[in-house]
């Protein structure tokens, strides 16, 4: 018994919908019975019959028996007589440990046997029975049910932490990059091109200044070209700031709105081309600073992906208000991608997706991602327009 069953395997915690931890299913839980005695195995199988969901017993006589039923299929509930022809109960307690510990186990004792409930309770039996109340058997399922589910749900709520966990680490970490790379951008545009070109400013005002002053009378066609170079010279300085100022924060966002923002973007990315982008937007309501940051950050987080990534003829995105909630849409019909692939925070687009998550996360909204290979990708986003109670 000490090598795992090849047959399909019972995993903790299993789908929501499995009837371990769904009482309205309407799939049977498969029970194992390790019962040696006919009329017992007669009783029990009587008082599984009354339970509330649909149970399907079989049935294991002897702990080789069980072995066998196990390398069949392992159950999603064992209930085990202490008394077999070929050993305890408690032989295949451990057993059952070794290769499938998150099994429920309940232990049926005949007269006089209860005392040894106690040493099985200790091996990790989730409870026991006494034959005489094989009538309580629902409200002893119950119990054990209830504590499998109880575990179940804490084991999801430990490994979405240790994933959310890892993400925000991933998250940070390339955001530090991120950051750093920024600066490094903003130093390098500062010093070679705003910087030269501001110098170039200077030294050109200082010409046309001593063009003033020369003894002979100034030129004063030359001095005008030279005016005319400098004011297209000065554009382009605030073209830079501009550029500058755009790349660390989206100012159209206070100067014109999330919707105009939203169409500058989409209009730049059109600029681009390779993909043809479409833009439908509904009047929307009075929005606070962050969800119209936030938002703009996740079209535009969604649009360097679908350049980069999707090779897409055609992508989309569509904004409205609707039933209390923001929704954001945008999708491509390009190459498409493995869903898992939009939590792999080792790529740019696995980090851009799990940054656009927190910022969902942020107003308390809900993200979805639908996506196979070859049929483009889709981006669902819902926000609460008003705080949840």
């Amino acid at each position: 018994m000490a090598d795992a069953p090849s047959s399909p395997r019972l995993r903790f915690p299993p789908d929501l919908h499995h009837p371990l931890l769904d009482p309205q299913s309407e799939h049977a839980l498969d029970v194992l019975l390790l019962e040696d005695n006919d009329v017992d195995a007669a009783v029990f199988v009587g008082a599984a019959s009354r339970y509330a969901q649909p149970l399907a017993v079989r049935r294991a006589s002897s702990l080789s028996d069980f072995r066998l039923a196990m390398e069949e299929r392992w159950p999603d509930v064992i209930c085990a007589d202490h008394m077999l022809p070929d050993g305890v109960a408690t032989d295949a307690l451990k057993a059952c440990h070794g290769i499938a510990k998150h099994i429920p186990f309940l232990v049926i004792t005949g007269a006089g046997e209860e005392d040894v409930a106690v040493d099985y309770m200790r091996l990790g039996a989730s409870d026991y029975l006494s034959k005489r109340r094989l009538s309580e058997f629902g409200l002893v399922l119950d119990i054990v049910l209830q504590g499998y589910r109880h575990r179940a749900a804490r084991h999801r709520a430990e490994a979405e932490t240790r994933r959310l966990n890892g993400e925000l680490l991933q998250l940070i970490r390339h955001t530090e990059e991120e950051r750093d790379e920024e600066k490094r951008a903003l130093s390098r545009d500062i010093h070679d091109q705003l910087g030269q070109e501001l110098t170039a400013l200077k030294l050109g005002m200082y010409m046309v200044q001593r063009g003033l002053g020369d003894e002979e009378g100034p030129d004063v066609q030359s001095l005008h070209g030279r005016l005319d170079e400098l004011i297209e010279l000065n554009s382009n300085v605030i073209h830079q700031v501009r550029h500058l100022a755009q790349s660390l924060r989206p100012v159209v966002l206070d100067q014109v709105g999330l919707s105009a923002g939203l169409e500058t973007l989409v209009r730049d990315f059109n600029k681009k081309g390779g993909t043809f982008c479409g833009l439908h937007l509904d009047p929307l309501p009075e929005l606070q600073d962050a969800m119209r940051t936030d938002l703009f950050r996740i079209v535009q987080e969604a649009l360097t992906n679908v350049q980069r990534h999707a090779k897409a003829n055609l992508a989309y995105v569509r904004l409205f208000a609707s039933d209390g909630a923001l929704r954001l849409e945008i999708g491509d019909d390009g190459q498409g991608m493995q869903v898992t692939e939009v939590a792999t925070p080792a790529t740019s687009m696995g980090i851009g997706m799990i940054g656009m998550r927190e910022r969902v996360r942020n107003h308390r909204g809900e993200i979805h991602v639908q996506s196979t290979p070859g049929s483009g990708t889709a981006i669902e986003v819902t926000l609460p327009l008003s705080a949840p109670q």
